[in-house]
């Protein structure tokens, strides 16, 4: 066997091998996402890390949530609270809240200066507020989507897979919309709608107005 056909084996048996090669579970997946997000967290509370890379593990922690949170919110999440009944959509929605807050603190910590006072402290909460909603997900979260969802699992974790190879190439914007609701329950387009209501209560006035004075028109007479 020559080289060529040798290394045409190995190219084969590799390109085999990635074609089996199963994407991690929901579970398997977050969790993995959770060890990342720690690790980063610690790089930069690390105080034998150089600035320079501590700034890196910052934005990087930050871009990891970030895609992480859309992640769970757009498909594990929705998943969960349709297989499940009222604990699962309990544990969703105070998910989602917890979630709010964490985008909050992140969003504000980008916006500060690299030599704002407030930074570290800022970083603090957020690892704090972060290893909070890991206890309870991993924990409950975690118990519940096994019995709800089971087997549908290993799809759900392989449309997360992809969902964060898109995010990473930037390929999500579209998905991250949110639309804002009244209280009626309406979507809010930020466009004032016409008045109909006020128009017709105007035509009204004026045919009571012409009446009227036709009547007193004719009363003179």
């Amino acid at each position: 066997m020559n080289i060529r056909e040798t290394m045409g084996r190995m190219l084969q048996k590799r390109d085999d091998t990635d074609e089996t090669t199963p994407a991690p579970d929901a579970l398997t997946l977050i969790k993995t996402d959770h060890q990342e997000a720690k690790a980063l967290f610690a790089r930069f509370f690390d105080s034998s890390t150089p600035s320079a890379q501590r700034r890196s593990a910052l934005t990087q922690v930050l871009d990891a949530l970030t895609i992480h949170t859309n992640m769970e919110e757009q498909i594990f999440y929705p998943a969960l609270r349709k297989a499940g009944g009222s604990e699962e959509k309990s544990s969703v929605l105070e998910a989602f809240e917890e979630h709010a807050s964490a985008k909050d603190l992140i969003a504000k910590i980008r916006s500060l200066a690299p030599r704002d006072e407030t930074l570290t402290a800022k970083v603090t909460v957020l690892k704090e507020m972060i290893e909070h909603h890991v206890e309870e997900e991993e924990s409950q979260m975690f118990s519940e989507a096994r019995r709800v969802l089971g087997s549908k699992l290993e799809a759900l974790g392989a449309e997360m897979q992809r969902f964060k190879e898109r995010a990473k190439r930037g390929e999500n914007s579209g998905r991250t919309k949110t639309t804002t609701r009244t209280s009626t329950g309406t979507a809010a387009t930020g466009k004032t709608a016409p008045r109909k209501t006020t128009a017709r209560k105007t035509a009204a006035k004026k045919r009571t107005t012409t009446t009227t004075a036709r009547g007193r028109k004719k009363t003179r007479r």
